[in-house]
């Protein structure tokens, strides 16, 4: 038993040892992301802050960046002059900031002060979102992707330090209408074509608004207004409790899309409505969806009547 409690004393101090902070050398070279200490993943997103710091009080000689794309790899080699950097066989590209001039060139366009200049400094800040959105501008990029950068840095005095950022890629929303591919106009006097508008959000659904555009007929733009708490022609799906009964049937509301990675609109009740118009007419939606990266995407669909 006196064994047992002096095991059961010693685990507080066991877990205090445990959670003591790495101590920096304020001599040798060290690299800090203030937003994200400790190097966890982030989700590549807009807002991101992807600015990390490096520190060299021995005078910086070497900085090199180690660059994982996976299959976007070879995408780099366009900014390695340095034969033994580049991708070869999809192996990770090397970014050497002081001794190649194409690498000092890419990211002295984004703003960077890199090149020859860093030998000797003891500090200077790199952007890595930015460094990656110019690499990957134009590319697909599979949604659950993640990529990676490890920034190594040399002083003069051969002490280094070496930290890894790790990005996520989640897509964002996609919108599809799959009876009208390319969302053309539809005539409501013509043949009725399946109109349901799908929303897929890898990110989860965190917004979900259809705003009817001015112009549009008096009649559509009373019953969506009566189908609105405030009176409104913007539906939001999840913010306005009322638009769960009043597109009942045909737009889901609240909790059956908020969170959830799919989300179908049926714009069919536009047939129904279209008796009640006036005249000739163009009515114009526009649909907002939003995921909770705050990544965002807007597509219209028009519905034309003679």
């Amino acid at each position: 038993m006196k064994r047992l409690m002096l095991l059961v004393a010693a685990l507080p101090v066991l877990f205090l040892a445990g959670c003591k902070k790495e101590k920096v050398d304020p001599l040798k070279p060290n690299v800090m992301w203030e937003s994200n200490a400790n190097f966890g993943v982030v989700e590549l997103t807009d807002r991101l802050d992807a600015v990390v710091q490096v520190y060299a009080p021995g005078k910086i000689q070497e900085v090199k960046l180690v660059l994982n794309l996976g299959s976007n790899n070879n995408l780099v080699n366009q900014y390695i002059k340095l034969e033994q950097n580049k991708s070869k066989g999809g192996s990770n590209p090397v970014l050497d900031l002081v001794e190649d001039e194409s690498s000092a060139n890419l990211l002295g366009g984004l703003g960077m002060r890199v090149g020859k200049s860093l030998i000797g400094q003891e500090k200077f800040q790199l952007d890595l979102k930015k460094i990656l959105e110019r690499i990957l501008q134009g590319q697909p990029v599979e949604n659950n992707t993640t990529f990676t950068i490890e920034i190594r840095v040399t002083d003069q005095a051969s002490s280094t330090d070496a930290k890894t950022a790790r990005f996520h890629f989640t897509a964002a929303p996609s919108i599809s209408w799959p009876k009208n591919t390319f969302f053309t106009e539809v005539d409501l006097d013509a043949d009725a074509i399946e109109c349901k508008v799908e929303i897929l959000a890898p990110g989860k659904i965190d917004g979900l608004k259809v705003k009817l555009e001015d112009g549009a007929d008096p009649a559509v733009t009373s019953k969506v207004k009566n189908r609105t708490t405030a009176s409104v022609t913007l539906i939001d799906l999840i913010g306005d409790t009322k638009v769960a009964d009043g597109f009942k049937g045909y737009f889901p509301a609240s909790s059956d899309i908020s969170g959830k990675d799919r989300a179908v609109l049926d714009f069919g009740f536009l047939y129904d409505w279209k008796y009640d118009m006036s005249g000739a007419s163009k009515n114009v939606f526009t649909i907002t969806a939003t995921d909770q990266n705050g990544k965002e995407t807007v597509q219209k669909v028009t519905f034309k009547k003679n």
